[in-house]
């Protein structure tokens, strides 16, 4: 197999990058034209949609011409969260993005737009784009630099084929995550029909008192909850690509590693874990073995309060705009508890959807493992296809 090292502006039709909003006076809005950020990239194949998207209007988009995004398109991650890449699908569009992101538009004949991506993708390629770095606050690269960066391509049928082979994985991913999110919605929608709506078991002849029911009461955050120890701390770099327990970041919505050594907390079930993101206020349910690398709390429901129950309490904290702060300020809000046995019932319903989930996360974390290892071989050419 012949490959042929090319810069990437041989491939391209336009490298640019985007603009803010304010840099033509203009401001975000509550909806309208989709506007793309650096932290939704290298999540997932395709951008990240789920968390932190912005949007300007229509108008502020026909303005910023130079960053108008195009289905096909691959955004990547010039600054702060530097070498991040995803692609844009006929479902991102129309859209727009910032300085920090760069605006790469393929040549179609010349090579196949995903065998690009996944090759930008592998952690020797990020890395290198890290040590180009200009030495400031925030790690950047400049358009000049993405255009020199070289891509080792072969002929274009088996561009296509390495590009098919990776591509399966990822599509099992994305049916995955799919379900994942109706089961989320599923107990969401009990937990709001039951300590939202207050259409819990026997409301009807519950008694309430200003619009509360009797015998809930409003506590502190930090009333309810016990923080639990950090264990051993693993950094991003120390970590593996497989192994036997997962390492868990802030910044990250599932993992960022693993290792072999003992867990360093046991959550199960019957006893999860949460946890939150110091500074990123990023937050999950834990139910199986994992670390930690830093910046992370984890903590559980004190004695009154189950964990489960807690997790869904707080996410109506976490999750509204005004809120984007830290520990100490998320557990000075207030929330409304429900008795103990009403919990029980929740948690108890919630039981084997939550394990559901959980084992389509296991499900994606071995496919993930399994693209990635097989990645460096199909792209050096070491395993043919």
């Amino acid at each position: 197999m012949e490959y042929t090292i090319r810069k990437l502006r041989t491939l391209t039709s336009l490298i640019t990058k985007g603009t803010t909003p304010s840099n033509i006076g203009e401001s975000f809005t509550d909806d309208g034209v989709m506007y793309f950020r650096s932290e939704l990239l290298g999540k997932q194949k395709y951008v990240d949609k789920s968390s932190g998207l912005l949007f300007i209007s229509e108008e502020t988009h026909n303005k910023l011409k130079r960053s108008q995004i195009k289905s096909g398109d691959l955004l990547f991650s010039m600054a702060g969260y530097l070498g991040r890449s995803s692609l844009v699908s006929d479902k991102d569009v129309p859209a727009n993005t910032n300085q920090a992101v760069a605006i790469i538009r393929f040549l179609h004949d010349v090579c196949n737009i995903e065998y690009v991506y996944y090759y930008m993708s592998q952690k020797w390629f990020i890395d290198y784009v890290c040590s180009l770095s200009a030495q400031t606050a925030q790690p950047n690269i400049n358009l000049e630099q993405i255009g020199k960066l070289k891509i080792n391509i072969p002929d274009r049928k088996l561009q296509n084929r390495i590009a098919s082979i990776l591509s399966a994985y990822d599509s099992m991913i994305d049916v995955n995550n799919k379900r994942i999110k109706v089961l989320e919605q599923m107990a969401e929608n009990l937990y709001k029909e039951w300590f939202v709506r207050f259409r819990f078991p026997g409301h009807e002849s519950a008694e309430f008192d200003g619009g509360i029911p009797k015998g809930w009461i409003v506590k502190k955050v930090r009333d309810v909850v016990k923080r639990l120890p950090f264990g051993t701390l693993y950094k991003t770099a120390n970590t593996e690509p497989e192994g036997k327990v997962i390492v868990i970041d802030q910044s990250q919505d599932e993992y960022v590693g693993f290792h072999n050594n003992e867990p360093s907390h046991i959550a199960t079930p019957e006893k999860p874990i949460i946890l939150f993101g110091d500074h990123s206020c990023k937050y999950q349910l834990m139910i199986t073995p994992f670390s930690l690398s830093e910046n992370i709390v984890p903590f559980v429901g004190c004695s009154d309060v189950l964990t489960t129950y807690l997790f869904y309490l707080i996410r109506g904290i976490v999750e509204t705009t005004e809120y984007k702060r830290h520990w100490t300020e998320f557990v000075a809000k207030k929330v409304l508890v429900a008795p103990f046995d009403l919990q029980k019932r929740f948690v108890d319903y919630l039981l084997p959807i939550n394990v559901a989930m959980q084992k389509l996360k296991e499900e994606n974390w071995n496919l993930s493992k399994q693209r990635d290892l097989l990645l460096p071989r199909l792209m050096s050419g070491k395993l043919e296809v």
